[in-house]
């Protein structure tokens, strides 16, 4: 594989965790609704499954790296994920379909890690590369799958998974041939159990933005058939909604270079995340399409930039023997919040007997998130 190939081809490990395996279930949620018969809580359990595997896949990659190694159990992670998309289109059983949503979880957070220390390892620039994988498997799954119900109907979500499957095959075997590249050590011995406590601020932010954002990535492209009508088709409203979502994220990097440029306090944190808020309660202030394309191009180029932020606060204030310790438990309550979000807010959505409560209310998490950071002064070390 030629040199300046690699990065691009290791971001397709992002693609598939991130774009297809916990965002591609937006896409295909409102016909497994539609077919299956789910309300907005059994809807959110779905998500929250895949969460919960991801908290249990963060806490594993700390103690399984030591023993693989960040390529091995980057490769074990890809395939895992992309053998159970593939078993997503295999079953209509709701407590499977949730076991496999549980693995996929887990094993997206073995690769999702493990990806980012091999891009780390090649160049910066690679790391950038890799984070922007996310977006290209949104931009991917949007341009298609709505079109895809709107010819096939909602009784072909099988199929949307099975296919979102195929194509993390060839990203996983591109993505798995790039790994080969990456050199890392298994484990960082040096690593030391640094208190984090003075990162708190900073760490419960981190937190909220995984209670918060997970909801409107669950359920606005449910919230949005309603702008469905003769001049804005569903597969249309839905395809450039997601589109955008993947594209504002691909430029988000440039958009923030000013904010994140050597600062060592919480600013970047809270911009980044009271940016994401606006966009989740931007159409629901503002009704109409153009609002909720605004909002999506608006959560596109800011959610992928929130974790960018506290890796960059975490290795801007910490000694580096303690960021392993420190970024673990950082992920380990961004996967507590991301686990506790879409239940919650179909909770929420099912009590009040509208969806908007329950988008409202995740939008306000991610404020309390902004404020919290804003306060988070630079370490003295």
């Amino acid at each position: 594989m030629h040199p300046s190939l690699i990065p691009w081809a290791l971001a397709g490990g992002t693609a598939v965790t991130v774009g297809f395996a916990r965002f591609g279930y937006a896409l295909i949620l409102p016909a497994m609704q539609s077919s299956l018969k789910l309300n907005y809580t059994q809807a959110g359990w779905l998500n929250t499954s895949n969460a919960l595997g991801y908290l249990l896949g963060a806490v594993l990659t700390v103690i399984l790296v030591k023993r693989l190694g960040n390529h091995r159990l980057f490769v074990a992670g890809l395939i895992v994920t992309t053998m159970a998309l593939l078993l997503n289109g295999l079953t209509e059983h709701f407590l499977w379909l949730n076991i496999i949503r549980f693995i996929t979880g887990m094993a997206s957070a073995w690769a999702f890690i493990c990806g980012g220390v091999l891009a780390s390892v090649i160049s910066t620039r690679a790391i950038a590369i890799y984070f922007g994988g996310g977006g290209t498997g949104m931009l991917i799954s949007g341009a298609i799958l709505p079109w895809w119900f709107e010819w096939a109907g909602a009784d072909s979500w099988q199929w949307a998974w099975i296919g979102m499957g195929l194509a993390c095959v060839i990203l996983s075997t591109l993505a798995i041939a790039a790994a080969r590249y990456s050199v890392t050590s298994h484990a960082p011995e040096s690593d030391q159990n640094i208190s984090w406590l003075p990162c708190a601020r900073a760490f419960i932010a981190y937190f909220l933005f995984g209670a918060g954002y997970i909801a409107y990535m669950t359920f606005m492209v449910a919230w949005v058939h309603q702008y469905a009508s003769a001049n804005f088709s569903l597969a249309w409203i839905t395809s450039v909604m997601w589109s955008l979502l993947g594209v504002a994220s691909l430029f988000a990097p440039r958009l923030w270079s000013g904010v994140f440029h050597e600062r060592r306090n919480g600013l970047p944190i809270a911009a980044t995340m009271a940016a994401l808020g606006v966009g989740a309660i931007l159409p629901l202030l503002f009704t109409g399409v153009y609002m909720a394309w605004l909002s999506a191009f608006m959560v596109g180029a800011s959610v992928f930039m929130v974790p960018s932020a506290i890796t960059g606060f975490v290795k801007s204030n910490l000694p580096a023997a303690g960021w392993g310790s420190a970024l673990a438990v950082a992920t380990t309550l961004f996967a507590l919040g991301q686990t506790l979000g879409p239940v919650a807010a179909g909770w929420v959505s099912d009590l009040s007997g509208s969806l908007s409560v329950g988008l409202g209310c995740s939008a306000l998490i991610l404020f309390v998130g902004a404020v919290l950071a804003l306060f988070q002064p630079p370490l003295h070390n």
